[in-house]
Order: structure tokens, then C-alpha cells, then sequence
């Protein structure tokens, strides 16, 4: 046995100083090469590295191009040709839309992003197009992999991406066919030493039977909590089968960092609570089942990274699930210029040994209503208001413009006015009244002017002198003095007068009139909803990964497809070390309440409050 295990370490040895071709890969082993580094009790990495062209960063520029372009450029680069966005429509408005760039020989060679350009009257005018394509050829060179070192797998697999790349790409390492993965250190049992054995059932969980065989030992009516970085799919099947053999409730403790992202989602889900830390690393899972209050029996622990990712047991190949999707930053621009990912939730199911998982992805996102469904005011406007206005129709602060509008008109009544918004689209109608109000903010003195009874008139207007009192007499009737109301013949106060009757004039103050428009509108806001990707059914990738319309997201507890990483979850059940554990991290007995110290506010919260204290 000692001489088999030297002549195994000699092997090793050998084979961490070489470098060697990888095989079983979609390039030839000329092209990929990979290093061995480690030793057989921590594992094995191995330093990948590609032969690829260097020198080839992309060409960039800006072109403007006519609302009629029919979507094709001609560029020189790595030779001159033709080059078609794909999915692009002409005579049609785009704000930062991003298109797939194809050469003549059907080849993806970059992005190009379309923004069309309006005029001063809001009118489309001129499409700008931003382009980024790669070149073909360079100097052959070699490169490492961004993932160095990967981990050597079982058989001798590994993953890693080509420098640039965003897809792992599988190899493997040729004499390596035999080699097992040690068990990942660092989870919670990690510490049980060889003295505790007698008294803790420590062991692994390999198959979904033996999975069903550890639930179904554990009291009845016991809680199992998760203490995972996020609920995976493959989480909530552990939850379902741990309801199915014991009869318990489940609840899942995540950490600060996951639970903002789950205020939306599960906020009114009572299984969900924050736990006081910002992050968890995978392998530092854990899961604690309590037995019911009461009980003489002792718990158990399960730790492990297949807490959140689905080991590839036998018994859990099909798959079946809708998730929320996580945006990946990897690989090439995204869709939206800006960076920004839509939501997106996706249905995923195929067998994971035939590699054909398929996911149907779906996007949350705004669309206008087909009808107008929202109410503007629009105030009062001055006589050169331009016919434009701001207003919130479920979407933030918008502006619009009322087409066909000319400053200065006037006519009787209401008239009716097309309202599009920034990108030129119709967005509803406005009626507008165009009549003169009472400008208080400028009064202006009058007089003294000739009066003919009540009537008066200042600058060709006609007033009248109405609601007057008895201010003075002034020794004879010749100097009575009254104060009045000044109206005009619109019966509209336009002022005050100090009128002398018997004299026949009046002074005073009189207030101008303002030319102002009136009016509302009947706008079409925004909703939000589902809509299925305009490429379904998308092939999950290496790793979870799948690209719907050019966006790139990551499918939680799908990080192992096509990337085996092992199949075993730790489990303990025993006592005192077990029950130990089970005692110190119960989320439902708080062993600090009410010592009047601060940390019980630290403690496992429920999503609800974690949310509702952060105003999320």
C-alpha cells in the first residue's frame, strides 16, 4: 500500500510540472494547454491557458445614418464588408437600442447601438449609430484563462473561459481520469474532531433516498432553518421534501445583501428572515433542524454549498422550476446601453445528464396603455407658452408637446391637441381654452378720467364703477367722495376707483388683463408586465448562465450544470456537540431577549420588518 501511494505522489508530481495539451474540448489540444499546481489532500488547480489572437480589441465609431437606413454597414475591419444589425427596422424611433452585429458570412462580429436624433420641433430627424466590431485576424499568442486556477474535477474535468470570453469552455486533463476531489473544507462540521465521532453521526448525503432516510429520522413536526447566501430553486426542493418526511415547517435566514433584493419578491412570505451579516460564502451553508418544543430528541445540522446548488444526484435530473433570474455583467455589452437589466423570471426544465436544460425567459417592463388612462392638468400658460408640459403617468416625470401648436392663438371654446411624448409616439389628446384673466401682479394708476354716470373709459376700455360707498364730503356735495369697484364690461373686478359724482371724474387702480391657456389632458400611462423573450426558448449554459435578446443572466442553484463540483451534502446528528448547535443559533430563542442589551434587535428578523425599518 505504501508503495502505491509513493508511486501515486511520484505521478502527481510528474504531472504538476508539466504543462500539457487538454483534450475532449471544442478546440484542439494545441490550442489549450493547462499546468498542474497543488497536491492530492487540498486538490488540485490547474492554469489554463488559450492560444489567441492578441491585438484585437474592438473598433469603435459613430455614424449618422437617414430614418430610411436599411440597417447595414460598410466598415473596414480585418478587411472591408458589409455588416447588417440584426432585428433592426427602418423608419422606426430608437432610443439606445442595441443590435447584434453580423458580417457577410453570417458571423457575430460586435454590438452597434441606435439612437435616433429629433429636430427642434420635436419631429424624428436623423438616426446616430455607435458601433463596436472585432477584428478577425492578429498575432497567435498564448493567454491565460480569467479563472486561474480552476479546480481539477472529478475524472479530470475542469471549466474556464478564453480570455475575453463568457462561456466556460470543458477540457480534460489527460491522466488525470481517475482523480476524486477531496471534500470541500470550511463548513460548519469542519471543526467536529476525531473525538467527537463516538458521540456525533457525522456523514454525507449522496443520494435524494438517503436525503429522504436523515428527514424521516428526525422528531416529527420538526423546523428546519436555512442559513444560505440566497434560496435557490434547489433550496426550496430540499423544503419540499423535508415537509414531505417530517411533517416540519421550513424557514430560510438569508444574509443583508441578498434580503434587499428580496423585498419585492417575499416580503409578505413569513418562512423569510435577514440574518445580521452582509454576505455568506456558499460553502459556509448550514441548515439547523429543531425538534418541536418539548422534545427529548436531539437535532440535527446539514451543511455544505448543495444547500443552495443542486448536487447532480441521480434522482434530481429532470428538472422542472420558474426562478427569478440574477443579471450576469459578463461577456459581451449589455442590451441596454445604460447597463441596466431588466427583470426577468424564467421556467427551466430539460434533464441535466442529456446537458438540454431549456429555459423560457420572460422580462418585466413597461408598456404604454392602448387607451388613455391618466389625467393632467394643464394649468394656466402665458400667451407664448410653446405647448409643452410635465407630467408623472406612472413612469416619473414626463415631457410632452401638444402637436400643431402655435404660440399667440386664439379662438372660442375648447380646441383639441395631439400630445406625443419625447420619442414622437402619441400619448393622447389635450383640450385647451384660450381666454384673458385678471393680472393682479401688475396694477397700474389711473386718471383723474371723465365719468358718464358710472361709466368711464381708460385707454378705449369700458368700465364700470360698481358696489361704491360714501368715503367723504368735504365741505358741499360738489366734493363727495366715493370709493367704487372698477369692472369691465366682461363683468370681470378689473380694480378700485375713487369717484368724485358731482364732479363727474374718477381715479384709481386699474389691473390688466393676461392672455392664458386652460385645459387638460387625457393621457396613456405606463404598466408593467410579463412578456416572453422574442428568442425563447433559450439553451441553459455552462455554469447556469443563459442570454435572452442579448441580456446575459445567471439561473440561482444552476452554478454546477456542466460543471460537476461533487455531490455530497454534510450532514451531523448526535449529542452534545449537535445539540449543542442547535441550542446556540436558535433563531426562536433569542438567548439575549430580554437582557435589555442591544444585540436582540441584531437578531434573525423577519423579512416583513427588515424591510419595512429601510423604508424597502
Amino acid at each position: 500500500m505504501r508503495g502505491l501511494r509513493f508511486l501515486l505522489f511520484c505521478l502527481f508530481s510528474s504531472l504538476a510540472l508539466a504543462q500539457v495539451g487538454l483534450v475532449d474540448g471544442p478546440r484542439p489540444a494545441t490550442e489549450v494547454r493547462g499546468r498542474l499546481q497543488g497536491d492530492a489532500r487540498q486538490g488540485y488547480g490547474v492554469v489554463v491557458e488559450f492560444l489567441v489572437e492578441a491585438g484585437t480589441d474592438p473598433v469603435q465609431g459613430t455614424t449618422s445614418q437617414s430614418l430610411s437606413w436599411n440597417g447595414r454597414l460598410y466598415l473596414c475591419v480585418s478587411g472591408c464588408d458589409h455588416f447588417t444589425l440584426s432585428g433592426y427596422t427602418p423608419n422606426t424611433p430608437y432610443n439606445q437600442r442595441a443590435f447584434d452585429l453580423y458580417d457577410s458570412q453570417n458571423r457575430l462580429r460586435g454590438r452597434a447601438g441606435v439612437t435616433t436624433v429629433y429636430d427642434a420641433q420635436g419631429r424624428p430627424s436623423y438616426h446616430r449609430v455607435d458601433y463596436a466590431v472585432w477584428p478577425l485576424q492578429g498575432t497567435r499568442t498564448w493567454m491565460p484563462s480569467p479563472d486561474n486556477p480552476v479546480p481539477l474535477e472529478a475524472g479530470g474535468w475542469l471549466s474556464a473561459r478564453p480570455p475575453g470570453g463568457s462561456v466556460r469552455e470543458r477540457y480534460r486533463y489527460p491522466g488525470m481520469e481517475s482523480y476524486q476531489p477531496p471534500s470541500a473544507p470550511g463548513s460548519v462540521l469542519s471543526g467536529i474532531s476525531p473525538a467527537d465521532r463516538d458521540v456525533v453521526g457525522k456523514g454525507l448525503v449522496s443520494s435524494l433516498r438517503e436525503l429522504r432516510q436523515f428527514y424521516a429520522r428526525q422528531p416529527r413536526g420538526s423546523a428546519l432553518w436555512f442559513f444560505v447566501p440566497e434560496v435557490s430553486a434547489w433550496t426550496e426542493t430540499l423544503a419540499r421534501e423535508f415537509r414531505a418526511q417530517n411533517g416540519g415547517q421550513e424557514r430560510f435566514a438569508v444574509p443583508e445583501g441578498t434580503a434587499r433584493g428580496y423585498c419585492a419578491l417575499y416580503r409578505n412570505d413569513p418562512r423569510y428572515h435577514v440574518m445580521p451579516r452582509e454576505s455568506l460564502a456558499k460553502e459556509q451553508a448550514f441548515a439547523v433542524i429543531y425538534p418541536p418544543s418539548g422534545a427529548t430528541q436531539k437535532g440535527a445540522v446539514m451543511a455544505g454549498r448543495h444547500l443552495v446548488d443542486r448536487p447532480d444526484w441521480q434522482e434530481t435530473d429532470y428538472l422542472s422550476f420558474t426562478t427569478p433570474l440574477v443579471p450576469a455583467r459578463e461577456g459581451l455589452p449589455d442590451a441596454s446601453p445604460s447597463g441596466e437589466h431588466l427583470e426577468a423570471r424564467a421556467h427551466v426544465w430539460g434533464y441535466v445528464s442529456r446537458a438540454d436544460l431549456k429555459a423560457r425567459v420572460e422580462f418585466r417592463e413597461w408598456s404604454l396603455s392602448p387607451t388613455a388612462n391618466w389625467y393632467a392638468s394643464l394649468g394656466e400658460r402665458p400667451r407664448d407658452w410653446d405647448g409643452t408640459f410635465q407630467a408623472v403617468v406612472g413612469r416619473g416625470d414626463e415631457t410632452f408637446r401638444l402637436l400643431d401648436w402655435t404660440p399667440g392663438s386664439a379662438w372660442t371654446g375648447y380646441r383639441s391637441f395631439v400630445v406625443a411624448d419625447g420619442e414622437g409616439r402619441n400619448r393622447g389628446t389635450a383640450y385647451v381654452t384660450a381666454s384673458y384673466t385678471v393680472d393682479t401682479s401688475s396694477p397700474r394708476d389711473f386718471g383723474p378720467v371723465s365719468t358718464n354716470g358710472s361709466t368711464l373709459t381708460v385707454d378705449g376700455e369700458v368700465f364700470y364703477l360698481r358696489n361704491c360707498v360714501i368715503v367723504g364730503r368735504g365741505g358741499g356735495l360738489i366734493n363727495l367722495e366715493m370709493a367704487c369697484e372698477l369692472v369691465d364690461t366682461s363683468n370681470r373686478q378689473r380694480g378700485t376707483a375713487t369717484y368724485y359724482p358731482f364732479r363727474g371724474l374718477a381715479s384709481g387702480t386699474l389691473y390688466p388683463l393676461a392672455w392664458v391657456y386652460t385645459g387638460y389632458a387625457h393621457l396613456k400611462g405606463w404598466t408593467q408586465a410579463w412578456r416572453p423573450a422574442q428568442d425563447n426558448d433559450r439553451p441553459v449554459e455552462a455554469g447556469g448562465y443563459v442570454t435572452a435578446e442579448g441580456r446575459r443572466y445567471r439561473i440561482p442553484g444552476l452554478e454546477g450544470y456542466l460543471m460537476p463540483t461533487g455531490r455530497d451534502l454534510e450532514v451531523a446528528e448526535g449529542d452534545p456537540y449537535v445539540s449543542y448547535v442547535t441550542r446556540s443559533l436558535s433563531p426562536q430563542g433569542n438567548p439575549l431577549a430580554g437582557t435589555g442589551r442591544p444585540e436582540p434587535r441584531l437578531w434573525f428578523k423577519p423579512l416583513r420588518d427588515w424591510c419595512a425599518e429601510r423604508g424597502l
